[in-house]
């Protein structure tokens, strides 16, 4: 049933004053916005009324109004103006906070988004601007500036975007602004000459078909739990957290190696960086069933024969889980043993996944292999060639013969 039909009713019938029903609406709503208000109000010598009201770069303002009605009246239009019109560092927060309270995404995501968030909107000044004010202009000139000045490519872009289209398009839900974000980035046209590009060397992205066997057999002959741990990185081509949360239970001796985990990096409530395990990958995908080769059989039996009683595959001397970023750190130590160039644990995943491609597998097998939804992916992120020059050179003059 309306409500306002039946307040018209009664009115109607003499039972109530609509007009009195309303002011008291009204002062009800007043009295709670005022409750609000955490600075005293005082009457002068002068006669004039103050407070301080809240500023987000000073701490607080001196306001004054000739009477205490004026002031309070200018206090509930403030805290309304405020509570209706955010401002887009409010905003995110909300944001933020609804997508941790239903499990939209996890901590450690939070984290880099709130690492984003500082990085392109607080320190720009662009969190404390009302987001009911910002328009399309605006936005647009404040998403230029930043891949300008920070010389943003493609890939770092998608961060500052993956921002402002979760915080407005949660604005609009909320009637803070009528701003359509899908509309705006519809619009939107960024070339690629907007970005900074930065030319990768191919031989920087994986290691080279000589290093590999040199590698390998430097990493297996040590038997050392780390070394083991990079060797089975180049064999499996796991992420370096999925590979840091390895269980034995994960595998049971056959071809198969379960990948249900993944390492995840997050704040805890003092702001100090923490690690932990996630009983889910990184993506949906990532829930996979590996297929193991020979060689990473082999890798697998001398790990446990090392750790056969550890909750995980790969722990220390004290029995703690080796981390993932300390793998990166070893994988330098053992380059330098060698003398070869330095790349990080994150390329010997793409090194498997060139020669998974230069070995003819099928895109299904690639991508489970890989843990990707799409090949696309997998070719364009994870495919160098690392052929030596002379096997190039050898590939071109058989393809071309004329």
């Amino acid at each position: 049933m309306d409500a306002n039909k039946v307040l018209t009713y009664l009115e109607n019938c003499s039972k109530i004053n609509l007009n009195e029903v309303l002011q008291e609406i009204d002062m009800q709503e007043r009295r709670q916005i005022l409750k609000q208000h955490n600075f005293q109000i005082w009457k002068a010598t002068n006669g004039k009324w103050y407070t301080y009201i809240p500023d987000e770069t000073k701490g607080r303002i001196l306001k004054k109004r000739s009477t205490e009605k004026d002031l309070e009246d200018f206090l509930v239009d403030f805290y309304r103006e405020k509570q209706n019109n955010p401002m887009v560092s409010e905003v995110f927060s909300e944001w933020i906070n609804r997508k941790l309270t239903f499990n939209e995404i996890s901590k450690g995501s939070a984290d880099r988004y709130a690492t984003d968030f500082e990085r392109f909107f607080v320190k720009t000044g662009f969190a404390s601007r009302r987001i009911k004010y910002v328009t399309s202009e605006n936005l647009e000139d404040f998403i230029r500036e930043q891949i300008c000045e920070k010389h943003l490519t493609q890939k770092t872009y998608s961060g500052l975007r993956i921002i402002v289209r979760g915080v407005w398009k949660y604005a609009k839900r909320q009637r803070y602004t009528t701003l359509s974000i899908s509309e705006f980035f519809g619009d939107l046209e960024l070339s690629k000459n907007t970005f900074e590009r930065v030319a990768k060397d191919p031989s920087s992205q994986v290691f080279s078909e000589d290093e590999v066997p040199i590698l390998i057999d430097e990493l297996k002959l040590s038997r050392s739990i780390w070394d083991l741990a990079v060797a089975l990185a180049l064999e499996t081509g796991l992420r370096v957290g999925e590979l840091s949360t390895l269980k034995s239970s994960d595998w049971d001796g056959g071809k198969i190696l379960k990948i249900r985990r993944t390492e995840v990096r997050f704040k805890d409530s003092n702001g100090k960086n923490c690690l932990g395990v996630r009983e889910f990958t990184k993506t949906d995908a990532g829930m996979r069933n590996l297929i193991l080769t020979t060689g990473g059989i082999e890798t697998l039996k001398l790990i446990l024969e090392i750790n056969p009683h550890g909750m995980f595959l790969f722990e220390n001397a004290k029995g703690k889980r080796i981390r993932g970023n300390t793998l990166n750190k070893h994988l330098d130590i053992v380059l330098k043993r060698l003398d070869l160039p330095h790349r990080s644990i994150h390329k010997c995943r793409k090194t498997y996944g060139t020669t998974l491609i230069d070995a003819g597998c099928d895109d299904a097998v690639v991508m489970n292999q890989l843990g990707h939804a799409s090949i696309d992916t997998s070719r364009k992120y994870y495919y160098y060639s690392n052929r030596t020059r002379e096997h190039q050179i050898e590939q071109v003059e058989n393809a071309i013969q004329i």
